[in-house]
């Protein structure tokens, strides 16, 4: 059954982060007070130095965190959940965004969905 979405933020620029797998804290280079505990971050972990994400740019998998915690307006505890290639945990600050060089590559930013719950449709007979 198809789920309803909204997205809070997109394309916020990752600060910083620390911490271990599956958690992490993540700081951000903007304000991301409208997030609450439950969203999910999406994430597209690019080829380095390759393009990014819808600009021609190498998808290598697309990983989904969920907020778990609120530290302060840009300040947030992230818990890694899945991601598309099967990889496994990784921090948020080691995806590369495909911009930068191979050698020095930007991190990924993130974009912020709120699940809003199962769509139906009501059939009248």
């Amino acid at each position: 059954m198809a789920r309803n979405t909204i997205t809070i933020y997109s394309s916020v620029a990752l600060s910083s982060c620390s911490g271990s797998g599956p958690t992490y804290t993540a700081n951000y280079g903007s304000s991301v007070a409208n997030a609450q505990v439950g969203d999910h971050v999406t994430v597209y972990k690019m080829e380095p130095g390759g393009g990014a994400h819808g600009g021609g740019g190498t998808d290598i998998s697309t990983y989904t965190y969920l907020v778990t915690g609120i530290t302060d307006a840009d300040t947030l505890t992230i818990k890694y959940i899945t991601d598309s290639n099967g990889d496994g945990d990784d921090s948020p600050c080691d995806l590369p965004s495909g911009t930068g060089s191979s050698g020095s590559p930007n991190k990924a930013p993130h974009t912020f969905y709120r699940d809003l719950g199962s769509a139906f449709l009501m059939f009248v007979d």
